[in-house]
């Protein structure tokens, strides 16, 4: 039967993307999947961070779950920006910094944590592709951090290099408990994402209870319910339940 729809002999487009010229080939692998048609930009830098660093130990973890920059940020480890030319230095001294040959990272602002806040927020680099020297406990690393294709939305990846799966899974651990803690913090949701405000926090430390405004017999309620949970964590703990409490308003305050 004949096709009722016109044939077109399509040729295939032409795509020679530019040469990237930087000195890391890692960065090179990162830049020409990037430029091309995309594959899963986990399986190609793998590959590269493997025949690149055949005597180190590859450990792949999500950002979120053990934030190394962020670990290092709050003064327990160095993150200096590096090129792959960088040797290791003492283990007891932070790696000297040096040039970045090919990084990409957007300026992005920061909103206050509070709104009646007389700061105006503060603006961060977020780190799309990175290459760091990175010390911890008398350990060197080399991090990449990189934004990229890994499904079907853009994630952000680090890829550490270690001297062995231990050492790796040591500074995983360590970097994931801080930072599931808050350290004279308060969590805020705000603007699609979590973060932490040590401000906020500061604001309500010589807050009390007479500073809220309710119902007294409601207000007696509440300090009662919250008295007995932050008494009860051991009762929590024996039981193997989690320690939460969460409470709901309802109705105009």
């Amino acid at each position: 039967m004949r096709s009722q729809f016109p044939t077109v002999d399509a040729a295939p487009l032409p795509f020679h993307p530019a040469k990237s010229k930087s000195a890391d080939p890692i960065y090179d692998t990162f830049y020409h999947n990037s430029t091309a048609p995309r594959l899963n930009t986990n399986t190609v830098l793998t590959s590269a961070l493997r025949k690149h660093y055949p005597d180190l130990h590859l450990t792949i973890t999500a950002t979120y779950s053990s934030n190394l920059l962020g670990f290092a940020a709050a003064g327990h480890a160095f993150a200096i920006p590096s090129s792959t030319t960088d040797e290791p230095q003492s283990h007891h001294q932070p790696p000297s910094p040096t040039a970045l040959p090919s990084d990409l990272k957007w300026r992005r602002y920061i909103a206050p944590a509070r709104k009646d806040a007389l700061s105006s927020g503060h603006l961060v680099d977020s780190v799309k592709f990175g290459r760091f020297a990175y010390t911890w406990a008398s350990h060197t690393y080399i991090l990449y951090n990189v934004v990229g294709a890994h499904s079907v939305y853009d994630e952000e990846v680090s890829y550490l290099l270690g001297s062995s799966a231990q050492a790796n899974d040591d500074l995983l651990l360590a970097a994931g408990a801080f930072w599931n803690q808050l350290h004279d913090e308060i969590l805020v949701f705000d603007d699609g994402y979590w973060q932490k405000s040590h401000e906020l926090w500061q604001s309500v430390q010589n807050s009390t209870w007479d500073d809220v405004i309710l119902d007294p017999q409601m207000k007696a309620s509440i300090v009662g319910e919250m008295n007995k949970f932050f008494g009860s964590q051991e009762r929590y703990k024996k039981l193997k339940v989690p320690w939460k409490r969460g409470i709901i308003y309802h109705g105009p305050p």
